[in-house]
């Protein structure tokens, strides 16, 4: 049997192809997709406070953001009462694919969980709230070594 990290690794790397295929019709990746998904449930989300949401290093969210702005997903304003923060927000055109982004994912989940009872499913989804908790304590160790 394979470390936990190591299917989690492959459960993701999968995700991420299958929403490559997935979301080439609207021009964008597996990792963008999320990206944009958060910007539409939170308008007006800072760019810092993006990043802390989804754990993922700022250079990569900046380019991740370069690229919805060059396809007229998202729009960037200076917040009025900080200028040192960018607010981002959706556009009509990401207003308009949200719904079938959202489908797109739920089919996802869907065929992954076919095979669980419900039961099984409420386990793991709380064995990996545990884990994922015990990874971002680990994320903050590193940060103090």
């Amino acid at each position: 049997m394979l470390p936990i990290i190591k299917n989690i690794s492959i459960i993701e790397r999968c995700n991420i192809l299958f929403r490559n295929e997935a979301f080439k019709k609207f021009d964008l990746s597996g990792y963008q997709y999320s990206y944009l998904i958060e910007i539409c449930r939170n308008p007006g989300i800072s760019q810092e406070q993006l990043t802390k949401n989804m754990h993922i290093d700022k250079s990569n969210v900046a380019r991740g953001l370069t690229s919805l702005l060059e396809k007229d997903y998202i729009t960037r304003h200076p917040n009025p009462l900080d200028n040192r923060y960018i607010l981002l927000y959706p556009t009509e055109k990401a207003s308009l694919i949200y719904e079938e982004l959202r489908e797109i994912i739920k089919r996802e989940r869907a065929f992954l969980m076919e095979e669980f009872s419900e039961e099984e499913e409420k386990q793991l989804v709380e064995l990996l709230e545990k884990l994922k908790n015990r990874a971002l304590l680990l994320k903050e160790w590193g940060e103090n070594l």
